[in-house]
């Protein structure tokens, strides 16, 4: 029994110890940096959120690295044009090494050239509201079709939303129900459509 007891404990340790460990921070920044902290059993993953929202002039930008389980991660930049003047830009990183995290890494950017394309354009967010404003010319890699309805947690802020427009095709990876991108930045879909979008001239579909 006294031989077993070290041994135990010997093994608690260095379970501990081969646990990952990711930078964790957040800031309404483009970056951010912060201690590295051990990540739970189930979280294999090192994570690093950017995004950033342009409304009718005003740019918003938010960063959080965190652990994440593996599941839940889809890396890769995607971006969504909602009306000419409402754009969200967000890119996502995953590595599994300690401290991969470290950095910054960039937002996508959007060419402003037409590309034949069109969605139906929406924006509703809690005091925002824009009612369907018609059609909307989408540009650059954004050749997919959007709408969204749900909750969206960014920090301390909770929003609801009701969104439509053009997008690059990753933001097809939205789907119904609750998603973790990372710590602090969650989002509950009660509705997520996504499909090429028609050429103009087509029909669209109706929101």
């Amino acid at each position: 029994m006294w031989v077993a007891l070290p041994l135990c404990l010997l093994s608690a340790l260095l379970a501990t110890g081969s646990a990952l460990q990711c930078e964790v921070c957040a800031s309404k920044e483009l970056s951010c940096s912060g201690p590295l902290q051990p990540c739970a059993p189930s979280e294999g993953t090192c994570v690093t959120v950017v995004a950033e929202m342009r409304l009718e002039g005003n740019s918003f930008s938010y960063t959080a690295k965190s652990c994440l389980e593996p599941k839940n991660c889809e890396p890769g930049p995607f971006s969504q044009t909602y009306t000419h003047n409402v754009t969200v830009r967000v890119n996502i990183a995953c590595c599994d090494t300690d401290g991969c995290n470290a950095g910054a890494i960039p937002v996508p950017t959007v060419s402003s050239v037409p590309n034949g394309r069109q969605c139906q354009s929406i924006f509703i967010m809690d005091r925002f509201h824009m009612q369907p404003v018609g059609i909307l010319a989408c540009t650059g890699a954004e050749d997919h079709c959007v709408e969204e309805s749900g909750i969206l947690t960014l920090g301390g802020i909770t929003v609801m939303k009701k969104v439509g427009g053009c997008a690059s095709p990753r933001a097809c990876m939205k789907r119904v129900g609750e998603r973790k991108y990372a710590q602090g930045v969650m989002e509950l879909l009660h509705w997520a459509d996504c499909y090429p979008a028609p050429r103009t001239g087509g029909g669209i579909r109706e929101p």
